[in-house]
């Protein structure tokens, strides 16, 4: 499944209406039903909260009952002239209180402003919206078919991503991930202006950044791979300073909306020689509250409901496919697992790279641009081979992030796993049983330490030329909540070396 940067290519929903694959096609449902569930959800998990509420103070008047009916009438009017729960809770909290009233109006306001949001994501991607679905609901009297917290989760994690990505509240965090990643590429691999000198980041005869500067590479655009792009603003600010880009992401709940954020969010132009409308805006925005999920480390209610502005740009001005000396630029998103999406370039499977499924499925790339992408491997030493052989010979490998392992965390071995070697076939070990609900990649994840990841990326076949360690980051954090989570991040520039330097 590809979305095309490009503008030319199908939405998602409509490229599923077209696969065969049925896993594939249930996966796709179920995240649009997250979608389209949004707003209930949330309104849902706040009507839980008053009944919370409700259920405090009926405790707290029955207690009041019992105390007043076995105290003497002297002590009683001592007793209730006492602060109880009912009476201490503020008036944003009291059930019957105006105050609440227009605190629940404002949090479903905040639901249905998110969905409004998502729901034109869905339009985009030609899938039902949350109000089509409801119309549905009305007409045909079935039951719900309701999705789970955890995808709900996952749509509140999309909401911080775009802010991340797409708002002027998120520069600020994106931009010491994404200026060191857009800087280390204009200094190993400049698009000067045509006839300037290129320079170069070696002395290598065979680094691709000493060969683009002969005259006849001119017309060659290098290719920037940005795997686990998510909302797509590292690729697309790749993009905008010249190259040709390929992002990809494992992530529906993500894509969907890089997609729409990519390529759904301008405004045609009026048709020529209309008049054009005096302060007319050229794309479309959004308001949304990427916080309304967080009920911990809150400040106030209101910082709760805050909205923010997206995207803070056009992502559609750059929708170009050939610079003025000639040079076609490209800009894809690939849907998919990084090692499905790319191990065909390692050696082993090249004899069954099948050219018409991929017709450039054998172009290696100048660079490849990680983003808090690295530990997302379920097996870093061969996320780390895949690169290698991604590679043109003097390629580039940037990399900026920590070590959170996303697959770590769960199937540890315990004194009582004795049996854990038991081959599969020969019964089930107390291993085997004990995490048989979990995904197999938590299973066989390994935590490495950055002098472990550095070494494998040396005997892989790179040469460090930049690195720089304990660089704060935060990554999607709220600037207003109590809690904020800071990353010491590891930045390094890794050129692969030519067959020649490498023996």
């Amino acid at each position: 499944m590809e979305e095309d940067g490009s503008g030319g290519s199908l939405p998602l929903g409509a490229q599923q209406q077209t696969s065969n694959d049925t896993e594939e096609e249930e996966h796709f449902h179920q995240v649009c039903k997250a979608y389209q569930q949004y707003a209930t959800f949330h309104q849902t998990k706040q009507q839980g909260i008053t009944r919370r509420i409700c259920q405090l103070i009926n405790e707290s008047r029955q207690e009041q009952e019992e105390i007043s009916n076995n105290t003497s009438p002297t002590n009683n009017e001592d007793i209730q002239q006492q602060p109880t729960i009912e009476s201490i809770l503020p008036p944003t909290l009291h059930p019957q209180s105006s105050t609440n009233a227009q605190y629940i109006k404002q949090y479903n306001e905040s639901t249905i402003r998110n969905q409004y949001y998502l729901d034109c994501i869905l339009k985009y991607s030609n899938v039902d919206t949350s109000q089509d679905v409801l119309r549905q609901r009305k007409q045909a009297s079935t039951a719900i078919d309701w999705t789970t917290e955890d995808q709900i989760s996952k749509i509140d994690s999309v909401l911080k991503s775009v802010v991340r990505d797409w708002s002027l509240d998120g520069k600020e965090e994106r931009s010491v991930v994404y200026d060191r990643i857009l800087g280390a590429l204009e200094r190993y691999m400049p698009l000067n202006a045509k006839g300037d000198k290129k320079m170069s980041c070696c002395n290598d005869d065979k680094c691709i950044s000493n060969i683009m500067t002969d005259e006849s590479s001119n017309i060659s655009v290098p290719r920037i791979a940005v795997p686990g792009s998510g909302l797509g603003r590292l690729a697309w600010e790749i993009y905008s300073r010249g190259y040709s880009v390929q992002g990809s992401d494992f992530s529906l709940h993500m894509l969907l909306a890089s997609d729409f954020m990519l390529n759904g969010c301008g405004i045609p132009s009026p048709p020529e020689g209309s008049v054009e409308e005096e302060g007319r805006q050229s794309f479309k925005q959004f308001g949304i509250c990427p916080w309304i999920g967080e009920t911990k480390n809150v400040m106030s209610f209101e910082e709760r409901l805050r909205t923010v502005v997206v995207p803070d740009v056009d992502p559609t001005s750059l929708l170009v496919t050939e610079e003025e000396d000639g040079r076609e630029l490209e800009f894809t998103m690939l849907a998919g697992e990084f090692l499905h999406l790319y191990s065909h370039f390692l050696p082993e499977n090249q004899s069954k790279a099948n050219d018409e499924q991929h017709p450039k499925a054998q172009q290696k790339f100048h660079a490849i641009a990680c983003s808090f992408f690295l530990d997302t491997a379920p097996s870093l030493p061969h996320y780390l081979l895949t690169i290698y052989h991604m590679l043109e010979a003097g390629g580039l490998l940037i990399n900026f992030g920590p070590l959170m392992y996303h697959w770590s965390g769960h199937g540890s071995l315990l004194p009582g796993d004795t049996d854990v070697s038991q081959p599969n076939g020969g019964g089930s070990s107390a291993y085997q049983r004990r995490n048989k609900h979990l995904d197999d990649r938590y299973l066989t994840s390994i935590d490495y330490t950055w002098e472990e990841v550095r070494y494998m990326i040396l005997q892989c076949g790179f040469e460090i030329v930049e690195e720089e360690t304990y660089i704060p980051a935060k990554y999607t954090s709220d600037n207003k909540s109590m809690m904020k989570v800071m990353y010491d991040c590891v930045f390094m520039v890794a050129r692969k070396k030519s067959t020649a330097s490498a023996e």
